[in-house]
């Protein structure tokens, strides 16, 4: 069984790989777009200012501020992007149609999002190294509340993705929606516009309350400049810096509920009426989708999934088998 899951690991994972380096759209917008507006304000912004001019200088958890955007691009709109070309094929149904488990499907998925969300992260990290004044903020940064931040914002945007993929049926609207959840957070959130300014706004603070990668964002600046009770920065929150980490669990508690009923409504009630007919109607997604396909390779990747139903089938037998040998030794 072992063997079974280490085929359909490779064989998922490199059909990622392959769609990620061919989608030229994805690789700007994960890696160009924050990378350059991060590279710009540590370059540019500050030059000319005055000491008494602080209206144009960026915070110093500017480099938190991108690294969280990235996380919004890749983990959020790269990754409704990538789940809508999935569905488009009818991926899911097709996988979902034999007894490979869903729950590892997309463990699958979300860790090749991750591990590009997370390269993305270390070269950013290491643009903001080659200024000085970056490389001095080191000595105070606190790796686990920053990292906390960091893995919750990724965590949350995938989930997010997750539900606006299966609950809006048009791409672009998803993608719109999925737009929204990036841009909001880049003019309000601390990067196109920095917090000093931000903060003596009282309309805009407001509303980025009801953003939620606000409360992620907040932590992982919190830590970068080892202010962990948001004192110095208190982000709006008054002193009350424990709000920013119960919403945030909060937030991925109701997001995790939403996608299990979800995928139960979506997944298990069709796998419970198939499970009647044991024969003829148990296959007729993959019947469903072998009609629906319009070229030699879509055929090709059904009969993958095909053969590795077959090798499933067979690993059980062979367990079965033992079983019983070992009951009757």
């Amino acid at each position: 069984m072992k063997s079974t899951n280490w085929n359909v690991f490779k064989i998922i994972f490199s059909m990622q790989v392959s769609n990620y380096k061919k989608d030229l759209f994805v690789i700007f917008s994960g890696w160009i777009v924050t990378i350059l507006t991060l590279f710009i304000w540590l370059a540019f912004k500050n030059a000319g200012t005055g000491a008494n001019d602080k209206g144009l200088r960026v915070d110093d958890f500017i480099v938190a501020s991108a690294i969280g955007m990235s996380i919004i691009r890749n983990c959020l709109y790269n990754f409704v992007k990538t789940l809508f070309d999935f569905k488009s094929t009818l991926f899911f149904e097709k996988l979902f149609s034999t007894s490979i488990s869903k729950t590892f499907i997309f463990f699958i998925i979300i860790l090749f999002n991750q591990l590009v969300n997370i390269l993305v992260a270390v070269f950013m990290f290491a643009i903001s190294m080659i200024f000085v004044e970056q490389r001095v903020l080191l000595l105070n940064i606190n790796w686990f509340i920053f990292l906390l931040g960091f893995f919750l914002m990724a965590i949350s945007s995938n989930l997010l993705a997750l539900v606006i993929v299966f609950v809006i049926k048009k791409v672009e609207w998803a993608l719109v929606i999925a737009n929204i959840f990036y841009f909001l957070p880049v003019f309000l959130l601390g990067l196109g516009v920095p917090w000093s300014l931000l903060e003596n706004n009282k309309p805009i603070m407001i509303l980025g309350f009801f953003l939620p990668q606000r409360y992620f964002l907040n932590i992982m600046a919190s830590g970068w400049v080892g202010d962990i009770h948001m004192q110095k920065n208190q982000f709006g929150y008054g002193g009350n810096y424990w709000i920013a980490y119960i919403v945030s669990i909060a937030i991925i508690v109701i997001l995790t509920l939403i996608i299990i009923y979800i995928f139960i409504k979506k997944f298990e009630y069709e796998n419970k009426k198939f499970q009647k007919y044991q024969s003829m109607m148990k296959h007729m997604a993959i019947i469903y989708s072998i009609k629906k396909e319009n070229s030699i390779e879509e055929l090709n990747e059904i009969m993958k999934v095909k053969e590795l139903t077959q090798e499933i089938k067979q690993q059980k037998k062979i367990l079965r088998s033992k079983e019983k040998n070992a009951k009757k030794e």
